[in-house]
């Protein structure tokens, strides 16, 4: 894997002849970048570095694209990108650059358990349960494990580009395909289905899939073990490892929320960044491009920029010379989704219950995530925990209807809860009229028929976004298409 790091690019573009002043005298800008997410504030900063004159049009009030920290009455909290892993080297180096404290993450899991058909199950005692009908080593697999055990369990691919390799090309089908084709029992393919990476057992290609699998492998190789394997009973929030090394811990919040980070970028680019400028319309040239904002502003440059999800952009009018692969990318590319509702614990329930603290379902209320405040009693924070297609069913009630299910679902799951669950916020990325999803996916034959070549431009039309990511994941593939798309203009130029 080749990285260059933004200095280093920095300084190889300064070296670039740019275009002459006199290209650009009709243009209020060199580069319209639509979009003020960390991509877009990435691309903007090395732009600028390198002398060229970006603008960012951002939609709503406020930078930061799915970064969104919320103020409540238990303190900052992040209902989007929170995570940052010591092999995050860009928005590490973003961190420093704008003096962001950088904070152990304290988001260690309690015990999960799991119920599923009516029943409580103990994980480890799973394949001994009359319910489990699983064959072979399947019965060895708890339930909320299943879909991502054997998604893992088959990734052939060494290196993080390889998913992109068409050697591997016969693998963009379903998870469902993958087990019949191997010869899992029906109850190993129904468990899978609730705990499938991605959208769903059928919506999401596996080369999808093993992406941000062997990308986690590389990013828990960097950052050493966080805890005994033993222990990792559960699919999402492993433990984190605090013993830092170079000042960082495995993972890393920043102090105060991690919106602080987009706010901080946009404040040093001033008045690059235009907010409430949500687009309406962009036409393409060989020589320019034409952005047209819903209030009637128009913007002209030589390059654009698009960091919108595909959700968004294909509500924007493109024309342009026929670009079929694109267009197809545009309009099918699905987007996964996440639902959260944050909550207070008054006491630990499950210490009167007797149930594991955290737990995964097979019915509309997904996982129930504990968080250990490291005493044992006294008031815990938690999550009620929606994904994929689960979490596409609840976004369809809107957030108060949404709350009021999820309370009553928990308690008619664990009585004990009753009147003890307090909600701090409640976040549905579907639900958000800027986003329609929480990042992007790729549905059986979708890497074969365009993710190879959705990021190539389209005439001076260049994409970014982490729906463009090659490599990384995370806030980190943000950067890493920001930086792609500035070094494709850069390179143009």
């Amino acid at each position: 894997m080749t990285m260059l790091s933004r200095r280093s690019f920095v300084a190889a573009a300064a070296a670039i002849p740019l275009l002459s002043k006199a290209v650009f005298a009709a243009t209020a800008s060199d580069v319209i970048i639509i979009g003020g997410g960390l991509s877009g504030l990435h691309a903007a900063s090395i732009l600028a570095e390198t002398g060229m004159r970006p603008i960012i049009l951002e939609a709503g009030p406020q930078v930061g694209g799915r970064v969104k920290t919320v103020q409540t009455g238990e303190g900052p909290i992040d209902v989007g990108a929170s995570q940052i892993g010591r092999s995050y080297a860009r928005v590490i180096d973003a961190c420093r650059t704008h003096g962001l404290k950088l904070l152990s993450e304290d988001r260690d899991l309690l015990t999960f358990g799991a119920h599923y058909m009516d029943s409580w199950i103990d994980p480890k005692t799973w394949d001994a349960n009359p319910l489990n009908t699983c064959v072979g080593d399947e019965r060895k697999i708890p339930p909320m494990l299943m879909g991502q055990a054997v998604s893992a369990k088959f990734n052939p691919l060494k290196e993080v580009e390889d998913w992109l390799d068409p050697k591997y090309g016969a693998f963009d089908i379903s998870l469902r395909q993958l087990m019949t084709a191997k010869g899992y029992s029906a109850q190993a393919i129904k468990l899978a289905s609730f705990s499938a990476p991605g959208i769903g057992i059928d919506e999401t290609s596996l080369l999808r899939m093993w992406q941000e699998d062997t990308r986690g492998m590389l990013d828990r190789k960097i950052a050493g073990p966080a805890q005994a394997p033993a222990h990792r009973d559960h699919p999402f929030g492993e433990g984190n490892n605090r013993k830092e090394i170079d000042g960082l811990a495995q993972i890393s919040n920043i102090e105060g929320g991690c919106q602080r980070l987009p706010l901080a970028m946009a404040a040093k680019l001033g008045d690059v960044v235009r907010l409430d400028k949500k687009v309406a319309g962009i036409a393409l040239t060989d020589t320019g491009g034409t952005v047209t904002c819903t209030d009637g502003s128009v913007y002209k440059a030589r390059f654009v920029i698009s960091t919108l999800p595909f959700t968004m952009l294909r509500d924007v009018a493109i024309a342009g010379k026929p670009n079929p692969t694109m267009r197809k990318a545009i309009t099918e590319m699905p987007y996964a989704n996440t639902a959260r509702m944050y909550v207070t614990v008054e006491r630990p329930f499950w210490l009167e219950d007797g149930l594991p603290p955290s737990f995964s379902t097979d019915g509309p209320m997904g996982m129930f995530w504990a968080i250990d405040n490291h005493k044992g009693t006294g008031a815990h924070r938690a999550m009620i925990v929606l994904v994929g297609n689960v979490a596409r069913s609840i976004a369809k009630l809107g957030p108060a209807a949404a709350e009021a299910f999820l309370l009553d679902e928990l308690t008619r799951l664990r009585p004990a809860s009753k009147g003890l669950v307090k909600v701090s916020t409640y976040k549905d990325w579907q639900a958000d009229p800027l986003q329609r999803g929480c990042g992007f996916s790729l549905a059986p034959g979708q890497v074969n028929a365009f993710a190879r070549t959705m990021v190539d431009p389209w005439q001076v039309l260049h994409f970014a976004g982490e729906h463009t990511r090659r490599v990384d994941f995370g806030m980190e593939s943000a950067f890493e298409s920001g930086e792609r798309a500035a070094m494709e203009i850069v390179g143009r130029a």
